[in-house]
């Protein structure tokens, strides 16, 4: 029995349209997360952080955790996004991707920031797609990681 979810990773010496495009997708979300981080690095944290931060003063969260967990959020992304684009530790990076989001999520509640909350939804869609799809997952590092054991 071979399901949609099931590991199929060639016929006939060519990957299928569904590795194919959940290599493309895997590849989106990948970049996406990664630039996300690596653009407020490369601007400077503290000029995306501070006026985030000050979204949260009306709010029951400790301003010194807000803090802390804004300045940890690009290096986050960036890390995750890595390993996301990579294939590397793809299911350990789309589970911590999907956490990391619920993390947000909460955030956005606190806030009360309900379109936030919209578009975490949807990215937590897209983990779920990558995750139930796992074993299409084609082109990526962890495939050379199996064969090498």
């Amino acid at each position: 029995m071979n399901g949609i979810v099931e590991s199929d990773l060639t016929v006939g010496g060519s990957p299928t349209n569904l590795q194919i495009g959940y290599f493309f997708f895997r590849l989106m979300l990948g970049v996406n997360l990664f630039f996300h981080g690596f653009m407020r690095v490369l601007t400077g944290v503290s000029a995306w952080e501070i006026p985030m931060a000050a979204t949260f003063e009306d709010t029951y969260l400790p301003m010194t955790l807000v803090h802390t967990f804004l300045y940890m959020i690009p290096y986050i992304e960036i890390v995750l996004g890595s390993l996301t684009l990579l294939g590397l530790y793809t299911r350990w990076a789309l589970l911590m991707g999907v956490s990391f989001y619920l993390i947000l999520m909460f955030g956005h509640t606190a806030r009360q920031n309900w379109s936030g909350v919209h578009i975490v939804m949807h990215y937590g869609l897209y983990y779920w797609i990558l995750l139930v799809l796992q074993g299409q997952n084609w082109l990526a590092l962890d495939n050379l990681r199996k064969t090498e054991t």
